[in-house]
């Protein structure tokens, strides 16, 4: 947003959002690994809220002060997110580092399967669990950055598509990567070709998937209660 405030070309304004990214997930993970009373996923999660929250605050302002004719469109539009300015030089630029975050969970997806044990039981197994989740966070926050440098904010399919590929696949996590890339991928092409034929008007990609996933993630919340 910053980016775009600024004036600065396309190519810098992908380069922020990358960093930027990057940054809020280090500064996420730095606070929560100093604070150590709790359960450590649950101070990162909310170390995470608090900072989206300040973060939140920050565009908010740049709206404000932005011009309302030319700045403010396109900050509006880059929040809602879509495919129709993606190029293949885009992609090519981002799917090396999609790899490089891709890689160490391929590598590492037997240990991951321990992280569903307690800390003490993955400890006794020889898993250093401080290193993997450090590991884990920064490899799916590079793919993560990478994806949204391009597109924008596309919200819900990470959140969502993993749980179908579990239902699906079983909690195996050599089989729930592929599955969760496949569907992730599928899910995204059904919504962008939904996107541009709805309408008269291409919608934004990042409403339509927030319609759909925020509907269904509720439904498997209530499913998960049930079974509870």
């Amino acid at each position: 947003m910053l980016g775009i405030f600024l004036g600065l070309p396309l190519p810098w304004v992908q380069l922020l959002a990358f960093v930027g990214g990057l940054l809020a997930v280090s500064l996420v993970y730095l606070l929560a690994s100093r604070i150590r009373r709790h359960d450590p996923v649950l101070v990162l999660v909310l170390a995470g809220v608090a900072l989206g929250t300040l973060l939140g605050a920050g565009i908010s302002l740049l709206k404000i002060l932005a011009d309302p004719y030319s700045q403010l469109p396109s900050i509006t539009f880059w929040l809602l997110g879509g495919l129709n300015g993606v190029s293949f030089a885009d992609l090519a630029s981002a799917a090396p580092l999609m790899l490089a975050g891709l890689l160490p969970l391929a590598l590492l997806r037997w240990r991951i399967n321990l992280l569903s044990l307690s800390d003490e039981e993955a400890a006794a197994l020889g898993l250093s669990i401080s290193r993997i989740r450090l590991l884990l966070i920064l490899s799916a926050t590079l793919m993560t950055a990478s994806a949204v440098a391009i597109t924008g904010i596309i919200g819900w399919i990470g959140l969502v598509v993993p749980h179908m590929a579990r239902l699906l696949v079983g909690p195996e996590f050599s089989r729930l990567l592929p599955a969760s890339l496949l569907l992730g991928a599928s899910f995204l092409l059904l919504t962008d070709t939904l996107a541009r034929t709805l309408a008269g008007i291409e919608l934004p990609l990042g409403i339509l998937t927030a319609l759909i996933g925020a509907p269904f993630f509720l439904l498997l919340l209530a499913r998960g209660g049930r079974s509870a």
